[in-house]
């Protein structure tokens, strides 16, 4: 009975219904609205990560774009010059994501307050440079061209599902998001969930009731990480040309805010506050031409209008009598 009632919570069926619209509007709009709903879901995984390591576990990091650009990158490389198929290249990339994490978290999380903050926006600044600088590597400022979609996967009956389209790549992309988001709900509300909470409230008090905080810690950082390495793959195939620019520090400042706007510490945060802010700036350039409308209708009814009197006025008023 309890868990009949959880299914069918308000919570759960706002969930539902949010799914729904997910899955019902990109058919419906034209393409330039379905790639920006691409761009949301993507920067929403971003934000997925940020929300466990800053929302629940109460340490920012202000490097995550470092890890965002470590997945492009890792599995631009793997796919584009080591020509791997796109699922290898994909785990690979995100282990290789989550092994940096790992070591640099090590270091930087005895740190505490500004001090780990200035860490990780260090490593962000050098991963920067890296990527920049090895030129024969990465391509340098020009980045990497050719970046492959996913494989094909066959379907029952001999059908084949491609993500050749931008709708396909969408949904591909959501599929992601919807399984982060469940994956995030699932982790914060285990034990370990109950860790990252406790630490972000009172680090010094939940170590002396014998929790491990530094473990804690670097697999918050580190899951997180992963997660956004799975952002900067999903980034790579969508766009297939991948830059330096991805891997800049504002990157993970743009991240920061969108889930301070959205509400951080929350499932909701991620999706709400990065819908806001990537939709506003494109409304905000749409608004202009939006005034202009009724004016332009206008100047195309007294056009049409003009135009339907001066052929009355042609053929005179019995134009049959003509």
């Amino acid at each position: 009975m309890e868990t009949i009632r959880t299914l069918f919570s308000p919570k759960a069926v706002a969930w539902v219904l949010v799914l729904i619209a997910a899955i019902a509007v990109p058919p419906l709009v034209g393409g330039y609205v379905t790639s920006m709903l691409v761009l949301i879901a993507i920067w929403t995984i971003m934000c997925f990560s940020m929300n466990l390591i800053f929302g629940y576990t109460g340490q920012l990091s202000l490097g995550h774009a470092a890890f965002l650009g470590i997945g492009a990158y890792a599995f631009s490389l793997i796919t584009v010059k080591l020509h791997v198929g796109f699922w290898p290249a994909f785990f690979i990339a995100i282990a290789f994501t989550g092994i940096i994490a790992f070591l640099v978290g090590i270091p930087a999380l005895k740190l505490r307050g500004p001090y780990f903050i200035l860490v990780t926006l260090g490593f962000a600044v050098i991963v920067g440079v890296i990527v920049l600088g090895w030129i024969d590597l990465t391509g340098g400022a020009n980045g990497l061209f050719g970046i492959p979609r996913p494989n094909p996967i066959p379907l029952p009956g001999g059908a084949t599902l491609r993500f050749d389209s931008l709708l396909s790549m969408y949904y591909f992309i959501l599929f992601f998001v919807v399984l982060i988001g469940v994956f995030c709900h699932r982790l914060v509300h285990s034990m370990i969930g109950r860790r990252f909470i406790a630490i972000s409230y009172n680090e010094n008090l939940t170590e002396s009731l014998g929790i491990n905080t530094m473990s804690q810690k670097l697999l918050s950082f580190t899951i997180s990480a992963i997660l956004a390495g799975i952002a900067g793959v999903l980034y790579a195939t969508y766009n297939a040309v991948i830059s330096p620019e991805l891997t800049h520090f504002a990157r993970g400042m743009d991240v920061v805010a969108y889930l301070i706007v959205g509400g951080a510490g929350t499932m909701a945060g991620p999706i709400v506050g990065t819908m806001v802010l990537m939709a506003v700036p494109e409304v905000l350039q749409v608004l202009p031409y939006l005034k202009t409308l009724p004016s332009q209708w206008n100047h195309r009814v007294v056009q049409r209008e003009s135009g339907k009197a001066s052929e009355d006025t042609e053929s005179g008023p019995w134009p049959c009598l003509k």
